[in-house]
């Protein structure tokens, strides 16, 4: 029971604090901070397929209000780079590779969507890395001084 409550307390905490440094962080000509989905891809590969799942579908819907998307735009996204990161098992790497073409998904779905597309995806491919390496890093972090890993 315990054991329970500690992981919800860790993944609403991972949810909030990624939506606020999303909102919080700058944006490079239009590009942001995808913590969100960093996060989403932490949670799918150090925790349940449930629990990892839930909560792309999860910060998704945060990722779609919070920047004022259509229903499902990065929900859908989102889960399919949490069963992508589940079947690879690989954080850092995925990112390379999976903000960049967020974007494009973005530019598909939103064709009157804020700056190039070109520079939005040259842009994210590193931002996107560095993102993935500090989420990984702090939510370890966390993870271990919550001890959100024990079974009691």
């Amino acid at each position: 029971m315990i054991s329970s409550l500690v992981q919800f307390v860790f993944v609403v905490f991972a949810l909030v604090l990624g939506a606020a440094l999303e909102e919080l962080l700058p944006e490079v000509l239009g590009v942001g901070v995808p913590v969100l989905m960093a996060t989403a891809v932490f949670m799918a590969l150090h925790r349940s397929e449930a629990l990892g799942l839930s909560f792309a579908v999860l910060a998704g819907a945060v990722e779609d209000t919070l920047s004022a998307l259509p229903p499902m735009t990065s929900v859908s996204y989102f889960l399919a780079l949490a069963l992508l990161a589940r079947a690879l098992g690989r954080s850092r790497g995925l990112m390379v590779l999976a903000y960049p073409l967020y974007q494009i998904w973005l530019a598909v779905w939103l064709p009157g969507i804020g700056g190039g597309v070109f520079a939005r995806v040259l842009l994210s491919c590193p931002i996107g890395f560095a993102t993935a390496c500090a989420v990984d890093l702090a939510l370890t972090w966390f993870s271990r001084k919550a001890a959100a890993d024990e079974r009691r």
